[in-house]
């Protein structure tokens, strides 16, 4: 038989090993929980990241419904413009509001501009009446937790430039705005960085250190310029029913009443006023749309139908287009005829258009306040010249009968 014999050194080793291991399991935890805090903080960023673009989007469109009330036909409407906004000469600040349950803000600034003839921007009123706003709007996410950063800010030696000066066009490149972590650098963990590196206005003027308002925060800018539509939008007619289109000889195009009197180019690529002749369209509810004559723009339903002879609609047929149709209003003391200054015009608008006749209104009217008329039949051709040969006049004429003639406009 033969015995084990203990030695002094057995306890050691597993004491030893049982180290190892314990100093290995600790790395291994440790390794792991800065991993994991890491992506949290890193996926919480991002998520951020997106949700402040949603944010800025958001504030652009509670502009866009300020910008379309100026064209509303309801009069209340339009007194409600900017309520509640704070106003600085024609510059327009919405207060901040917060946005669904992830505790998003968002903030607008729409100033009045134009351009100008030779097509400069400028900010104020264009003095020939052309409406246009500029809307900037900032989407502000806050982060909660401690003022972490996610992933690596190292730069990579990749042989690329990765930052330019302000107002550089290589910033139009992704490789200019930086490697690695470049989404901390959209992130105000103290101070407003958009302030601290462009200006307050993003125009490099009055660079300072502002602190942010929500610290830690993301912030995502966009700027818009856009110009407010009518009550019925691009479309030339709209009908809540259906269209039985306006006979086979008939045809529905448009036309820049700044750029001189109407003439036909729909089907000339070559003027220079073809771009603006194939905004003609025609939208209907969930009725039939019977094309007959050439359309020179889009025909849309709301779930109706498109038949006839759709080969002669220029633009497009989409038969999935939302449909609206605001009131229209009237002023409760119009007549049905509209008495005009003698000798600016005819003496008066006729209850009907059976003839061809010429219209000069005595006022311009304005496009929130524009002249009104009513008649009852529209067969010929009605003539409408400005009250002052190269102003805009601004003119709403409503047709309670027969509509079967020709619109023309000196504008």
């Amino acid at each position: 038989m033969k015995t084990k014999r203990n030695t002094e050194d057995s306890g050691s080793v597993l004491l030893v090993v049982l180290g190892t291991i314990l100093i290995l399991s600790i790395i291994g935890a440790n390794v792991l929980l800065n991993c994991t805090t890491r992506l949290n903080t890193s996926s919480s960023q991002v998520r951020a990241w997106t949700d402040a673009l949603s944010a800025a989007e958001t504030a652009g469109d509670i502009a866009y419904a300020e910008i379309r009330k100026s064209n509303s036909a309801d009069p209340a409407i339009r007194a409600s413009q900017w309520v509640g906004w704070t106003q600085s000469g024609q510059t327009y600040t919405s207060p901040e509001v917060t946005l669904g349950n992830n505790n998003l803000k968002g903030r607008t600034v729409v100033d009045k501009c134009y351009f100008d003839a030779s097509g400069v921007f400028k900010l104020g009123t264009d003095p020939s009446g052309n409406i246009w706003y500029r809307i900037r709007s900032k989407g502000t996410v806050p982060l909660p937790g401690l003022k972490r950063t996610g992933m690596d800010d190292a730069l990579v030696a990749d042989g690329q430039k990765h930052f330019a000066a302000f107002g550089s066009t290589e910033m139009q490149d992704i490789t200019a705005r930086g490697k690695g972590d470049s989404l901390l650098r959209k992130i105000d963990f103290r101070y407003d960085h958009f302030a601290a590196t462009y200006g307050p206005k993003g125009d490099g003027l009055n660079k300072a250190l502002v602190p942010a308002l929500y610290a830690p925060s993301i912030s995502r800018r966009i700027e818009q310029i856009v110009t407010p539509v009518t009550p019925f939008s691009d479309t030339a007619i709209k009908s809540a029913t259906t269209f039985y289109g306006l006979g086979s000889a008939a045809q529905i195009d448009s036309y820049d009443s700044r750029k001189g009197p109407y003439v036909f180019v729909a089907n000339n690529p070559s003027d220079p006023r073809y771009p603006d002749s194939r905004y003609g369209s025609v939208q209907i509810n969930s009725g039939v749309a019977t094309v007959k004559g050439k359309v020179y723009g889009n025909v849309s339903t709301n779930g109706g139908t498109v038949t006839g002879k759709t080969s002669n609609v220029y633009g497009s047929i989409d038969n999935n287009v939302p449909f609206t149709l605001e009131d229209y209003y009237l002023p409760a003391a119009l007549s049905a005829r509209v008495p005009e200054v003698a000798g600016a015009g005819p003496a008066q608008l006729p209850s009907s258009v059976t003839s061809n006749k010429t219209l000069t209104p005595s006022t311009a009217g304005t496009l929130a306040a524009p002249v009104y008329y009513r008649i009852s039949d529209f067969t010929k051709v009605l003539t409408v010249n400005p009250t002052t040969a190269g102003t805009n006049t601004y003119v709403a004429l409503r047709v309670t009968g027969d509509f079967n003639g020709t619109r023309q406009a000196s504008l």
